[in-house]
């Protein structure tokens, strides 16, 4: 061994031995469950260290906590906000007063999107996000697509020039009904679909159907092909006003209605949809009611619907606007403690899940379900399904304990994984250099090599376990968080190849 190899040697011993068992970024979580959760949270702002380096994950969960800790985990801008008009505003510190404002009043949607199917129709309503600022305005797309599935059948020879169709059944199949054939492949993307021919069907016979070609496909027409035949659909509709949205708030109340005042000429044809097509519709609800005023804080019902004049087709998202609100007395309390109760229902809400707890509330089996409101029932069993507020080991729930700090981690955390809120740097470890502070160099998918630099107080992890800097290898695959894109990296993960 040269004597440069052993004067490396020993100082990375001495580094080993001068650093810390592992890093980490709360001295009293070391052996607390809810650990990398709290340190990925940290990364991203969302919970921060107390003066003494501690989180305090087992005292008591304040209103105070959600509001502030909601706020940051839905990235609601805190710019623009009405002052806090609580009676006890006073009672929250200057420094938190724009989180709790905004988590009084930001909203969430219970999904990005929600389907119904009818036939061979699809309805779609769908919203650009999931969680909104006070004012802002939540983008809806109605799409009506005639998809299918289509009708497996199969080329026979033309008969004077025309092709012909075998016929399994004959219903929606008439003379004059125009439609498209087409063949399917499966490829790592999904489904794919190519055009044969989209076509008016002449003859119908008792097993087989006669066809004009109106517009060759991509795909060659040849005896024995098997296709799939999907016919165009027709709506009948009694003026121009195809669709509509509507908000309604929790007492079925309409709130905003798109069709207020617009002009519609009376329709006296039906409307085609063809084959493989699709309507779409736009608009956008600023989060008001009719009268221009900042919509209450609540549950509300987004409505989409196709207004044909007979059986018109709605689908629906379900909107909670305010996620921490005040009492009806007007006070906040924000020393007020937060029970296991609430924190389920306060998770459901703010993940946008009120559409599964409605559907939810009748599998509730844990042994307590008798003290927990009816109306939360189906919150109580969604949030112990996702596990982010489980049951206890014997089978109870004490919706009236209360939860702790720690306990508010697994569902931020959840929260954050389910908005796609954890924004990873992802690559392949080249190098780690010496600081202050310490550099980690990193090749990225696109093959470029950047350089971070890794904070102080920070929680780095290699193959699920707690480490140090200097115990990741050349060649580990990292996910690395850290506050803002020119921050320094807060955590770590690692995986040897």
């Amino acid at each position: 061994m040269t004597r440069h190899v052993r004067a490396a040697a020993v100082a990375i011993v001495v580094a080993l031995a001068a650093a810390p068992a592992t890093a980490q970024i709360f001295t009293d979580m070391a052996n607390h469950p809810a650990r990398q959760a709290a340190e990925r949270l940290a990364a991203k702002g969302i919970v921060t260290r107390l003066p003494d380096g501690r989180f305090a994950p087992n005292e008591p969960l304040s209103r105070l906590d959600l509001a502030v800790f909601l706020g940051r985990s839905l990235g609601v801008p805190s710019a623009g906000l009405r002052p806090l008009e609580f009676r006890d505003t006073d009672q929250i510190p200057p420094e938190d007063r724009a989180a709790v404002a905004a988590a009084s009043v930001m909203g969430t949607v219970s999904n990005t999107r929600a389907e119904v199917r009818k036939g061979q129709v699809l309805y779609t309503l769908t919203t650009d996000k999931k969680a909104y600022a006070p004012g802002e305005e939540i983008q809806l797309t109605f799409t009506i697509a005639n998809v299918g599935p289509g009708r497996e059948t199969e080329l026979l020879s033309p008969e004077r020039g025309r092709p012909r169709m075998r016929l399994g059944e004959r219903e929606g199949v008439k003379p004059g009904y125009e439609g498209e054939l087409y063949v399917e492949s499966q490829t790592p993307q999904g489904r794919r679909r190519e055009t044969v021919a989209r076509v008016r069907v002449a003859i119908v016979r008792q097993t087989e159907s006669v066809l004009d070609v109106v517009a060759e496909g991509t795909v060659p027409m040849r005896p024995g092909l098997k296709v799939f035949y999907l016919p165009d659909v027709w709506f009948e509709y009694a003026t121009t006003q195809f669709h509509d949205f509507i908000v309604r708030d929790s007492e079925g109340n309409e709130v905003a209605r798109w069709s207020l005042s617009r002009p519609f000429q009376a329709v006296q044809q039906p409307v085609p949809l063809a084959a493989n097509q699709e309507m779409r519709f736009q608009s956008r609800w600023r989060q008001l009611d009719q009268n221009d005023q900042p919509a209450r804080p609540g549950r509300y019902e987004i409505v989409a619907v196709q207004t044909t004049k007979d059986d018109p087709t709605t689908v629906s998202l379900t909107y909670q606007r305010g996620l921490v609100t005040a009492f009806p007395d007007n006070t906040f309390r924000p020393r007020q403690p937060v029970t296991r109760l609430e924190l389920a229902a306060f998770g459901v809400r703010a993940m946008g899940l009120d559409g599964e707890a409605a559907r939810a509330g009748g599998s509730l089996v844990v042994a307590d379900a008798r003290d927990i409101p009816p109306d939360l029932r189906g919150a109580v069993a969604v949030a112990i399904e996702r596990k982010f507020v489980p049951a206890l080991p014997d089978n109870s729930f004490r919706p009236g304990q209360t939860a702790t700090r720690g306990d508010a981690i697994i569902v931020l955390n959840a929260m954050m994984e389910a908005l796609g809120r954890y924004d990873y740097t992802v690559g392949t470890l080249r190098e780690v250099r010496g600081g202050p502070p310490p550099v980690v160099v990193v090749e990225g998918e696109d093959k470029q090599l950047r350089s971070h630099r890794v904070a102080p107080v920070s929680a780095i992890y290699r193959g699920g376990q707690p480490v140090v800097l200097i115990q990741l290898r050349p060649g580990d695959q990292l996910r690395m968080l850290k506050p803002t894109d020119a921050g320094l990296v807060m955590y770590i993960e690692a995986q040897g190849r």
